[in-house]
């Protein structure tokens, strides 16, 4: 009984992280395929066919990237991300998505410096990521600071934690993230992993 339930368990470490990849992508590329293929499917339902949106959306892209490294293409650009820029309330929200693109595909910065432990509430502690420094005043110096949610690390808190309250990791960014991620059921050790699930079995 315990050997079925051994296999049963490692069937599902297996199969799990592999069907929730496949559905994510799924869903990522079903997206992406109806920002062109929901207008062909209105406007052209002969013309289309499933898969034909996600296809035209990277030639576009292809063909963007051409042009922005194009100088006559760039100038070209420049214009639509002036005019962009000049709309109201519309021109905060592209300024900062396009340096949130930046920072991570050009990669002219990274989006999280260090692993840090900080005190979040009184007593207990969690793990952030410094993104910058800030100096409120001359005297002391304050770290920016984000603490993830789970599941969904896209979503947090933005900290102003004072430099000396602030104990740095020997753990790299993506230790860390695996760490906040599982919920603390990953542990780095010795620079490997070791699930906790795993770990309790063999005891």
């Amino acid at each position: 009984m315990n050997a079925l339930k051994k296999h049963f368990i490692s069937g599902l470490i297996f199969i799990v992280p592999l069907s929730l990849s496949i559905w994510i992508l799924f869903k990522i590329i079903s997206f992406f395929d109806n920002i062109i293929g929901g207008f062909l499917k209105k406007y052209s339902p002969n013309f289309y066919t499933p898969g034909i949106g996600f296809l035209s959306l990277i030639l576009i892209i292809l063909l963007l990237g051409f042009l922005a490294d194009n100088f006559l293409g760039k100038r070209l650009l420049n214009l639509f991300e002036n005019l962009f820029e000049k709309v109201p309330i519309i021109n905060r929200i592209y300024i900062f998505i396009k340096g949130i693109s930046q920072n991570l595909l050009h990669g002219k910065a990274t989006a999280f410096r260090e692993s840090v432990k900080i005190e979040f509430f009184s007593g207990t502690y969690t793990i952030g990521f410094i993104t910058g420094e800030s100096r409120l005043n001359n005297k002391e110096g304050f770290v920016s600071v984000f603490v993830p949610t789970v599941p969904n690390i896209s979503t947090g808190f933005y900290l102003l934690v004072p430099e000396k309250k602030i104990e740095k990791l020997n753990l790299s960014v993506e230790e860390a993230l695996k760490m906040v991620i599982s919920m603390g059921m990953f542990e780095p050790k010795n620079g490997s992993s070791e699930n906790r699930s795993d770990s309790t079995e063999k005891k």
